[in-house]
């Protein structure tokens, strides 16, 4: 089985997505602890702002699936990361002064995060059916296993990737306030998921094999398949 993984391009690439988005996300979530606080001298607008990130990701449920059954899981995922990319490079060249158009434009990453974050699921299903036409058993529970400890080690990354950016900055209780601080806390909370999502548009566009014509041609082969063994 492992074996199998190993050589399995859908699989590697889909394992290589996940891990890198919940470094995004997770990363823009954890520096929320510094910068609404250290950067807006704001805490307030925190607990808002976590309401209106999860605004974003329920908008995204009711787009998800006519977007995926129209243009391509793959495809939408994308889009959508790209979406996010592009709101973090903004926010990074303008520095929004004021916190509320600062929480506007997450709300508008998050709702691109989301439409990844639940296609993603999707994902699998594809991957698990391109698996079984490559090796002729069907592996569920093992690329599912496989797939969620691997974004195991995603969430676990994260805290350590957080804590070595906000040393490399300088940041400690002596220096949480001081100007050269702050502006690296703002550019780490805004670059660091940018450059991620971006990654994760470009694992899923040149990497992951899986797009709407390869998809739809494998969903046809298995379906033939299923039926002769009938």
């Amino acid at each position: 089985m492992l074996g199998n993984i190993l050589k399995n391009r859908a699989v590697i690439s889909i394992i290589a997505a996940s891990i890198v988005m919940l470094l995004s996300q997770l990363t823009m979530q954890q520096m929320a602890n510094y910068v609404y606080p250290n950067f807006y001298n704001n805490a307030q607008a925190q607990s808002a702002a976590g309401l209106t990130m999860m605004i974003g990701m329920i908008l995204a449920a009711p787009l998800a699936k006519p977007l995926s059954k129209k243009f391509g899981k793959a495809e939408v995922s994308v889009v959508a990361n790209i979406m996010s990319g592009i709101v973090c490079v903004v926010l990074f060249i303008l520095r929004p002064q004021n916190v509320w158009v600062y929480v506007a434009f997450q709300t508008l990453c998050f709702l691109g995060l989301g439409i990844f974050a639940m296609v993603s699921w999707a994902l699998i299903t594809d991957v698990i059916d391109y698996s079984e036409i490559r090796n002729g058993i069907r592996e569920d529970g093992s690329i599912y296993a496989v797939y969620s400890f691997a974004r195991k080690l995603g969430q676990a990354a994260s805290a350590g990737i957080s804590g070595a950016l906000l040393s490399l900055i300088g940041y400690s209780q002596a220096t949480a306030f001081d100007n050269k601080v702050v502006n690296g806390i703002f550019d780490i909370s805004t670059l660091v998921p940018a450059a991620g999502f971006l990654i994760l548009a470009a694992i899923l566009w040149f990497w992951y094999p899986l797009h709407k014509r390869q998809v739809d041609q494998n969903v046809a082969q298995l379906k033939a398949k299923h039926q002769r063994e009938e």
